[in-house]
């Protein structure tokens, strides 16, 4: 393993704020947060008689060319979207990283 002190300073600034937010970070979620209205089909309900659809939250992701989506309870989706916020922050500090370890192979010497 290469010694940290090699890095440069914008890499080990990148590497840090990734270890903080691996290590204090509650949860991490793939997919996006999505609101559905549906109506529920029975004849006496709000949705039938004023058009009031019955709303709820769903966890959607897509992987190998398919989609999957998991019930939200309402108690859940703070917790659902700081998650899902968590693993986005990660993603994009990994593709940081990665940019940096593109820029040093482009820019070596034969």
């Amino acid at each position: 393993m290469k010694h940290r002190g090699t890095w440069s300073k914008k890499e080990r600034s990148l590497r840090s704020q990734l270890h903080r937010l691996v290590a204090t970070a509650d949860g991490f979620v793939h997919g996006s947060v999505i609101e559905m209205a549906r109506v529920c089909g029975n004849p006496r309900c709000k949705c039938a008689l004023k058009g009031e659809k019955h709303v709820s939250l769903y966890l959607g992701q897509t992987r190998k060319r398919k989609t999957r989506m998991k019930y939200i309870p309402k108690g859940w989706e703070a917790r659902i979207r700081r998650w899902e916020l968590n693993y986005r922050k990660a993603s994009d500090l990994l593709e940081e990283i990665s940019d940096d370890g593109w820029s040093k192979l482009s820019a070596r010497k034969e």
